[in-house]
This record gives C-alpha cells, sequence and structure tokens, in this order.
C-alpha cells in the first residue's frame, strides 16, 4: 500500500542485524563538514541542545571563576540570557527552560529571515550570552548574516545553530560555536541526535535509554508490517491507530525528561551502515520534482505555494530539506485532502506558550498557514508523481477557504 509521510517505518530483521552490530568507534560523516573537534551523539536533538548548554555553561564557569559560592551564583545567573527565535518548534524551549535560561525572542518574517537590524538592537540592549539560530528548511536563510554572527562572536556572544532542517546544508555550522540536530528526523531510527563543537562537552553520555529505545522500535517495526504485512482492512487500521498512539506517548513522555541519554546502540549500528550521500540525492531529486509543480504558484493565483525561492545552481543540486514547506490559504483543509489520499503532511510547529504572546503579524501567518509536505528518502519518482497528481487536484477542486 502506498502512504506518504508519518512516521518512519523499519524492517524487523535490519533492527536484529542492527543490535548485533558493533559501534564502538561510530562516526557520521556529515557531522564532519561542520569542522568541529569534538562531537557527541545523543538520543535526541532536545537532549543534543541540554548537552551543548551545560558545556557552555561549565566551560565559561571554569573561564571565570568566581571567589565565592554566592558571587558564582550570581555570575551563572547573569550569563544565561539567550535569544531565540519567534518562529521554533515549542519542545526546544524546554531545554532552555530546564537550565534556567532567561529567553528573549527575536523576529521572522514570511520569507523566514530574521532582521539585522532588530538582532543588532537586542544584541546591545539585551546582552545575550546566546543566540540560537535555524536555517529553515534546507535553505541557509541566514546567508547575507553569516558575517555578522563572525562580529556577535567577537563580542562574545555563543551562536548555538540548529540544523535540524538542514542537515545537508553545506555551508551550515561554520560560525557557530555549538552545532546541534536531531537524527531521528532524517532517519529511520529510534532515537539519535547530536552536538558538535570546539569547546570541550560537558560529560561522557550513558548508553542510550533503554525505555525509549525500545519503545521506538516498537514503532517503527509496527509500521513496516503495517506497510508490508497482508493483514485485513480493520486489522491494518488497528495497527496503525496503536502505533500513533505509541508514538504520541514517546513523545509526550520526552517532553518532560530531562535526563541528557547518548545514542542507542541500535540507533548507531542503523546510522553506521546508512548511505547518507543516497538519501541526500534521494531527497534532493524528491525537491526539484515538487518544485517543478510548484512553477507558477504564489499568493495571489494560487491555493498554496512555496515559501522559500527555489535555488538554483549548485545550491540546487545538493538541496536536501527535511520537508517541501508551503503557505497554505486553508492549511487544514489541504491537510484534510492530502490525508484523504495517503498523504500525511505535518504543521511545523504548534504556537507554544512561552512565545504566543509576542509573535508579529508575519510569525502568526506563518504558524497559521505553513504545512510541511513529505519527500524524504523513502519515496521515488512513484510517489512524487502521486504527490503531485494530489496537490493537482487540490488545486482544482472546490475545497477553497
Amino acid at each position: 500500500m502506498m502512504e506518504i509521510g508519518s512516521i518512519y517505518e523499519m524492517n524487523p530483521e535490519a533492527v536484529r542485524t542492527a543490535e548485533e552490530s558493533s559501534a564502538a568507534l561510530f562516526s557520521l560523516k556529515e557531522t564532519e563538514k561542520y569542522g568541529k573537534s569534538n562531537i557527541a551523539f545523543t538520543a535526541s536533538g532536545r537532549s543534543a541542545i541540554a548537552l551543548a548548554l551545560k558545556s557552555f555553561a561549565r566551560n565559561r564557569e571554569k573561564e571565570n571563576r568566581p571567589e565565592t559560592d554566592g558571587a558564582k551564583a550570581n555570575a551563572m545567573g547573569a550569563m544565561k540570557r539567550c535569544l531565540l527565535p519567534a518562529y521554533m518548534c515549542d519542545t526546544v524551549f524546554f531545554p532552555f527552560q530546564w537550565e534556567g535560561w532567561e529567553i528573549q525572542f527575536y523576529h521572522i518574517n514570511k520569507n523566514l529571515e530574521a532582521d539585522a537590524e532588530e538582532l543588532g538592537r537586542l544584541a546591545r540592549q539585551m546582552r545575550p550570552n546566546l543566540l540560537f539560530i535555524h536555517p529553515y528548511y534546507g535553505v541557509d536563510t541566514w546567508k547575507p548574516m553569516r558575517s555578522l554572527l563572525k562580529e556577535w562572536k567577537a563580542q562574545g556572544i555563543c551562536i548555538m545553530e540548529d540544523v535540524t532542517q538542514s542537515y545537508y546544508l553545506e555551508n551550515a555550522g561554520k560560525e557557530a560555536d555549538f552545532v546541534v540536530g536531531s537524527l531521528r528526523k532524517w532517519y529511520s531510527v529510534p532515537d539519535g541526535g547530536f552536538v558538535a563543537s570546539n569547546e570541550p562537552l560537558a560529560m561522557d553520555l550513558p548508553a542510550g535509554e533503554d525505555e525509549l529505545t525500545k519503545k521506538r522500535l516498537d514503532c517503527l517495526t509496527e509500521k513496516w508490517i503495517y506497510l508490508h504485512g497482508s493483514q485485513g482492512r480493520e486489522e491494518k487500521k488497528a495497527m496503525k491507530e496503536n502505533f500513533l498512539k505509541k508514538n504520541r506517548e514517546i513523545e509526550a513522555w520526552l517532553d518532560v525528561h530531562k535526563e541528557i541519554g547518548g545514542l542507542s546502540k541500535v540507533s548507531a549500528g542503523i546510522l553506521s551502515t546508512e548511505e547518507e550521500k543516497g538519501c541526500q540525492n534521494r531527497r534532493n531529486e524528491n525537491y526539484r520534482y515538487l518544485f517543478g509543480k510548484m512553477e507558477g504558484k504564489s499568493e495571489d493565483k494560487s491555493q498554496f505555494w512555496p515559501i522559500l525561492p527555489q535555488l538554483m545552481g549548485e545550491e540546487a543540486k545538493t538541496a536536501a530539506p527535511l520537508y517541501f514547506p508551503v503557505y497554505v490559504k486553508d492549511r487544514d483543509g489541504m491537510q484534510k485532502f492530502l490525508a484523504e489520499h495517503n498523504i500525511y503532511a505535518p504543521v511545523l510547529w504548534p504556537v507554544g506558550k512561552e512565545n504566543e504572546g509576542c509573535l508579529t503579524e508575519d510569525e502568526r501567518f506563518i504558524y497559521s498557514h505553513m504545512l510541511a509536505l513529505p519527500m524524504d528518502q523513502r519515496y521515488g519518482k512513484e510517489e512524487m508523481e502521486y504527490m503531485g497528481k494530489v496537490l493537482e487536484e487540490y488545486e482544482k477542486s472546490d475545497i477553497k477557504p
């Protein structure tokens, strides 16, 4: 059966092979392009951010060790002010809150770009210790401001770059003090994240969370059986409800789990055999196909249109985003239409309670109209052509906002 999107699936046989493998010297070539001397592999992107924050605090504490415990506490409190984008995943707030950071938001326009003037003003007024940036959907939306990052670093501001949406982006992370990302969003693994830095990292990570790993493996293998098994319609329906329910429970557990876990052995085994270049190439093919289907689409002419401009030249040859992002006039209506055709396009992201009171008109538009079309390496020409056909049907349909 053809379904596009939703959680990854995994062949149970691949799990058994990975469990038997040895990946003691595990590494991922794609993480080496950031040019950092230290890399740690974590259980999730949240764990990666938490580890980076702990490392930041520990390293600054050593550099500026106060004379007394009281002075130490005051110094640590004063050095935990950060600037975060107002358009971001709400779960990213959690590690900052757990580590006691004071959060200030900077704004993102509908082109998913920050404003240099606003950031400069906030840097002068707030004197933050850390700037968190996000190149969105495989495009270097920070390209016009990379030189400014170097200036802010020279002023003592730590740069943390989250590449979860742009893992394959060649120019990402070079200016950052810490590069963080989620690997489980990119590959069929039960857990996975990483942090890369030239600074010492705070701890030797424990083995991956057994509970998280086992539950996620159950979800991934159950989905594989659901897709490839010979069960009847009702049994498949029950299976799907079950693994999606399990996945929601896992994500809820991660939201409150503060421990920093390491990459599990089974995920290391899977990733050690992953053909990352092949995955990038497949995503690039899908990206270029979908952009071809977007030709001529704009806000004044269409029901949906691409958020970001089409990349050209060398950038187009390597573009491989996490999703293909579009704006939709009736986002909920299009999402429902796609789901009725077995295409599951997520909304990135829900508004968090932390930033809901400070959003600009542009940011409210992003949160209300953005839809993420799945285009990962599981899919090829057949699936993209099917999605293109369904998108054309939606454009011609009577479903209007």
